[in-house]
């Protein structure tokens, strides 16, 4: 396009010489003019052409960092309500076993079958969004929109609160069933010994026995951290459906319209 003004000019220039050196001068800076002119215009559009492209491939990056984070969002999903299922059935084998234990006249043999049906397995939850992390630190955080950068940034604020409280409660539970294996006798348990130690060996047919009251604590214990973990799945089910929400929206829109 450059070289079809400068062909055209150079023709009208030639068509119509001056004849006095005024005129030639004349000439000369109207020919110069026409070449500033030219070049500003190049560059113009050389530097149009090069933000086109430059926001076409951060448009392509942010593309992939949502196909990427919304699979990653929706595995935490599927798991988190997989805890959340989990937990219900550690939760009322406690409760059931801590409430048959506190009846008026609880029967030794149905007891001793409920507390051998108590789940208490602790499992912490980690996000499989590391693509999260992998905005943060990068800066490419901002190739999203105002809305999603906040979402983002609520997920992952929310992720890293419950990570800790969920770690310390439980440590904290750790630290009773470390109890627990202080008050019975490991070696006869793991099967290393015939023998059992007298002040261990009939504790089951003692409800006021020491080892009774070191395992209530620590199902109670247990109690509180599944308690507080389904509290912990349901928050941040919430704001991961919402972010899922806007990234799928967006997807969605993208596929419509290449389509």
């Amino acid at each position: 396009m450059l070289k079809f003004f400068r062909k055209n000019r150079q023709r009208l220039l030639s068509e119509n010489k001056p004849s006095s050196p005024a005129g030639k001068l004349g000439k000369y800076l109207l020919y110069a003019l026409g070449e500033i002119f030219l070049i500003v215009i190049g560059i113009l559009i050389a530097v149009q052409i090069n933000n086109w492209n430059e926001t076409r491939k951060k448009e392509l990056q942010r593309k992939i960092y949502e196909v990427g984070l919304i699979s990653e969002l929706e595995n935490d999903t599927a798991h988190l309500k997989n805890l959340d299922s989990r937990n219900i059935i550690k939760k009322n084998s406690i409760k059931n076993y801590l409430d048959y234990y506190t009846s008026e006249k609880p029967d030794l043999d149905i007891l001793h079958h409920k507390l051998d049906s108590v789940i208490s397995t602790k499992i912490a939850f980690y996000t499989s969004a590391y693509t999260i992390d992998d905005l943060i630190t990068t800066g490419n955080l901002s190739l999203f929109s105002k809305q999603k950068k906040a979402c983002i940034l609520k997920l992952k604020n929310t992720h890293d609160r419950y990570v800790f409280y969920e770690t310390q409660t439980i440590q904290d539970v750790a630290l009773y069933e470390q109890e627990i294996k202080k008050n019975f006798d490991l070696l006869y348990l793991k099967g290393l010994s015939d023998k059992e130690h007298q002040d261990t060996k009939d504790w089951k047919q003692d409800l006021n026995s020491n080892q009774y009251r070191i395992l209530n604590n620590s199902l109670v214990e247990s109690l509180k951290l599944f308690e507080f973990q389904s509290d912990m799945y349901e928050d941040i089910l919430e704001v991961t459906s919402e972010l899922l929400s806007l990234l799928s929206e967006d997807t969605k829109a993208n596929k419509q319209y290449a389509q």
